[in-house]
């Protein structure tokens, strides 16, 4: 092996590492919120709280002059891209509570199918297809997932229904997220997008009179940790290792995430899923590749 291809491999085993990293990050998101027993929405608010307060430093130093310079018209998509991502979360967090954490998680990643669907119908998008065969085959895990799970624990079907929306609204999410990102920073996406995320949570958490105050300080600390590793390490890592490798690897590396959660909630809660959402998951997760590799030919 020459010296060239030695060191070709030794830069590509640091993007690969953090790829790693974040996956494992990722995967920690959903059984944080386990350990919570916070209200789904109060959760949610602390945690985005958390990750605005993190970007406010950067934001000051130096990115306040983007977000001045901004439209009123990117201000405001910023604006509801970010309320996207907190009904997002909404949802995402309550299905965590109500079904199980496999489930929850798989249903949620399957926003990548969502955004090529959801493309197509307000863009114009070109499905190929490899496209639509991933798309249909993720569906028909879908709803073997959905019909296996109602089967084995019923109680987990409002969970399921939860989590199914969170994923359509990560779709939409991603998909005008996809357009700010051509003109705007990460940094400046970031922190508004996450303000205005905090900021519709904690309206609902006002209105509905929920507890926000006087919580334990364990309870700070676990949405601290979320803050800090799924959404600070686990995006950040993916985010940079995009910068050495292909798109579609770091896509991939997405479909990690349901099965990573799930492995640590056997672990840590001896929680097994039921057949259907194994067999259900299995074909989402195939779709969900085809689709990746489809976008990336695309």
């Amino acid at each position: 092996m020459s010296v060239f291809s030695v060191e070709i491999k030794k830069s590509l085993q640091l993007p690969y590492l953090a790829l790693l990293i974040g996956m494992f990050a990722i995967s920690t998101s959903a059984i944080l919120i386990r350990y919570s027993d916070s209200e789904p929405l109060v959760i949610g608010a602390y945690r985005q709280a958390f990750a605005t307060l993190i970007f406010l430093p950067l934001i000051l130093k130096d990115k306040a002059a983007e977000i001045r310079s901004q439209s009123y018209s990117t201000i405001f998509e910023m604006i509801f891209t970010g309320i996207l991502l907190g009904a997002h979360f909404s949802f995402f967090i309550t299905s965590v509570k109500e079904t199980s954490v496999a489930a929850s998680v798989l249903l949620a990643t399957c926003h990548v199918v969502y955004v090529a669907v959801l493309g197509w119908i307000f863009f114009g998008e070109t499905l190929t297809k490899k496209a639509i065969l991933g798309t249909s085959v993720s569906l028909c895990g879908i709803l073997i997932l959905f019909g296996g799970d109602l089967l084995d624990n019923p109680g987990n079907f409002r969970g399921n229904i939860f989590a199914f929306i969170s994923g359509i609204l990560a779709g939409l999410y991603y998909l005008s997220g996809r357009k700010l990102r051509k003109v705007i920073s990460l940094p400046t996406y970031a922190f508004v997008v996450y303000l205005f995320s905090f900021i519709s949570m904690f309206i609902i958490v006002l209105v509905q009179n929920l507890n926000y105050e006087n919580l334990p300080v364990y309870e700070l600390q676990l949405f601290l940790l979320m803050a800090l590793i799924p959404t600070l390490l686990g995006h950040t890592m993916q985010n940079w290792a995009i910068g050495y490798l292909p798109a579609y690897i770091v896509s991939i590396s997405l479909l990690a995430e349901p099965v990573g959660s799930g492995l640590l909630a056997w672990l840590l809660f001896h929680e097994v899923p039921s057949f259907g959402v194994i067999l259900g998951g299995l074909i989402v997760i195939s779709g969900l590749y085809l689709v990746i590799l489809a976008e990336e030919s695309n």
